[in-house]
């Protein structure tokens, strides 16, 4: 039986998890050569939220577009029931999942495909847009939601081939780096610090 898989991505107000809030959700369940399912959601904008110019610019999303979304605490548990019984994948995961801890969700697999970009091509851009171009896949719309997830599939099926075939290990792996410091590890993740050449387990 083959893994399944779900690559996710979130778009928010901003970085900080404690903080800002999420504004699009999307999701495709696979095994990498069928898709089962995907998701695509909205989220309405809490009382006294602010989507500022930049967070505009970058993710084309703004205050009329999210009005008659679904509120964050509906939609993160319905992402929760798709993920189910898949191992979890995002480019950047610890940023993604960070907003979804303060609602408990927290999966016990996960695949970085930025971190699994850097240990198959040391050296290189790991940024989604750049992985994406050195690999001739299509990233239209980009830091909107969905396009990168469908961007993600296709990288994760590459990176994840070669990796395999190098016998790299990348299941909850995580690289502490001057370029993206971690501010959240992940449950049972295994980091490795750029910064003290060290490794570093979280075991729950």
């Amino acid at each position: 039986m083959r893994e399944i898989y779900t690559v996710f991505d979130l778009e928010t107000t901003g970085l900080d998890p404690t903080k800002d809030q999420i504004t699009e959700i999307a999701a495709i369940r696979t095994d990498l050569i069928r898709e089962y399912g995907r998701l695509d959601v909205r989220i309405t904008k809490n009382s006294g939220t602010k989507l500022t110019p930049e967070i505009i610019n970058l993710t084309g999303i703004n205050e009329s577009m999210m009005r008659g979304g679904i509120p964050e605490e509906l939609a993160i548990p319905l992402l929760a029931c798709f993920m189910s019984g898949s191992i979890v994948v995002a480019h950047h995961a610890p940023f993604d999942l960070s907003f979804l801890a303060r609602y408990l969700v927290e999966p016990s697999s996960f695949v970085c495909t930025r971190v699994l970009s850097k240990l198959v091509e040391p050296g290189e851009s790991a940024s989604l847009a750049a992985v994406a171009e050195r690999r001739g896949i299509e990233l239209t719309g980009h830091h909107r939601a969905l396009a990168d997830v469908e961007a993600t599939v296709k990288i994760f099926q590459q990176l994840k081939a070669e990796a395999d075939t190098l016998g790299i290990r990348y299941y909850n792996v995580l690289i502490n780096d001057e370029e993206r410091p971690l501010t959240y590890i992940p449950k049972l993740a295994k980091v490795i610090d750029k910064t003290k050449g060290e490794i570093v387990s979280r075991k729950n």
